[in-house]
């Protein structure tokens, strides 16, 4: 199976809004950016190999950083959300004749090959859908498509609901994959607590700068 992934991305402007509480935009920025690394460390090691990374965005220091980081950048002109990022992902995965679009946001610091891996072997079927839900069953925060245009999207509130009820209402085969390492995303400052205090990704670009923060 020919496997390509999506992370689609707000500007760093509007990134990690909800944890403004705790961090400044400064650090918001340096935060989204540490997760981002990472991620693209894992996919590189990815085994089977995902074919392309497209990272969709209308920021300008993210797409130059795209190339950086082994992934193909999809300008958008405006942060429209992750509907329209995933459209734009979709359209070019059928260009590169891509059999499946795994979808993942870029706040995904605990994201390992062996999950990628997985998540690849359940959704080798056609006309399937794998998706793995936040940590608070509301967001979606892994979705594989196959074919990439399997449905669309419902990348808004109760995701992961909305998602389930669509892929069900058409008859797709349906896998739900849960592991805490694709749950636990950054969203929130309790999010970022919990993840320092897993100690689980010290290697990881996002936790030596976290823990500097002094957060717990």
């Amino acid at each position: 199976m020919k496997l390509h992934v999506l992370i689609p991305m707000k500007s760093l402007k509007a990134s990690k809004s909800r944890l403004a509480s705790i961090l400044n935009l400064e650090e918001r920025k340096k935060l989204t950016l540490c997760m981002l690394q990472d991620m693209a460390e894992t996919l590189r090691k990815a085994k089977p190999p995902v074919s392309k990374i497209f990272l969709a965005t209308s920021d300008l220091k993210l797409l130059d950083l795209a190339e950086t980081l082994g992934m193909e950048p999809l300008r958008e002109n405006a942060d429209l959300g992750v509907n329209s990022a995933v459209s734009l992902g979709v359209k070019r995965c059928l260009e590169e004749r891509g059999d499946a679009l795994l979808v993942l946001p870029g706040d995904l610091p605990l994201l390992s090959p062996g999950d990628l891996q997985v998540l690849a072997e359940l959704g080798q079927a056609e006309n399937s859908l794998v998706i793995t839900p936040s940590l608070r069953f509301d967001g979606t925060n892994a979705l594989l498509l196959h074919p990439p245009n399997l449905m669309e999207t419902s990348y808004d509130r109760d995701s992961f609901k909305n998602h389930l009820a669509s892929a069900l209402s058409r008859s797709l085969t349906v896998k739900v994959y849960l592991s805490l390492r694709v749950m636990l995303d950054l969203d929130l400052p309790e999010d970022l607590q919990h993840f320092l205090r897993l100690k689980a990704g010290l290697n990881t670009e996002t936790y030596r700068f976290a823990a500097g923060l002094r957060l717990v």
